[in-house]
């Protein structure tokens, strides 16, 4: 996985969210069905990785494996869930383009999947910006979804620190919507900027 050393430039920033604003009519247009399956396959490989998730969940994040197990489940429950809505949500909406996932790290499994997967299921490109202590769970978070079937350039993945780089991408003006699971203050900074 990843380094938790790794610098994003603005220009990753910059490139990442192009390859993701060209990627959501092609993504969109496969039609909910298809999202719909993409991410059950998802759903069966976070289960067939429980083990090597939780073991990475209790290095990365210092979680014993009775807090890591229930949140894998959480997870797995997330993306079948928004496999099932992907076809309900798909009739009269349309996506609102490119979708930024800010997850917090005491939750570093379950909350991003919830975020990541109902983006996608709505037909929206996902780029996740994990925190940036939980950086290697993040990492299996979109590798797993990689596996089921979603494209790398509909799903982004930006492993970067809360410093002007970081503030670039949530004050981009080419992010569609953002998904923050945190404090009020984080909201408020983030509103502020």
């Amino acid at each position: 996985f990843p380094s938790h050393d790794i610098l994003i430039e603005r220009s990753d920033v910059d490139r990442a969210i192009a390859s993701a604003k060209a990627a959501v009519s092609d993504w969109d247009g496969i039609g909910a069905e298809a999202r719909s399956a993409i991410l059950n396959n998802a759903a069966q490989i976070m289960s067939d990785a429980r083990a090597q998730t939780i073991a990475v969940m209790a290095r990365d994040a210092g979680k014993t494996v009775s807090e890591a197990d229930p949140e894998v489940s959480e997870a797995i429950d997330f993306a079948r869930y928004y496999a099932h809505s992907a076809v309900t949500m798909a009739k009269g909406s349309h996506p609102v383009g490119v979708v930024l996932v800010v997850p917090p790290w005491n939750f570093p499994y379950a909350i991003p999947v919830g975020g990541v997967c109902a983006a996608l299921a709505a037909g929206n490109t996902v780029i996740l910006k994990p925190a940036p202590e939980t950086v290697a769970t993040a990492w299996e978070i979109v590798t797993h979804l990689w596996e089921g079937g979603v494209p790398q350039d509909v799903l982004q993945f930006l492993p970067m620190r809360d410093d002007e780089n970081g503030k670039y991408l949530i004050t981009h003006p080419e992010i569609d919507g953002l998904i923050l699971t945190g404090s009020f203050d984080t909201a408020s900074l983030f509103t502020s900027w």
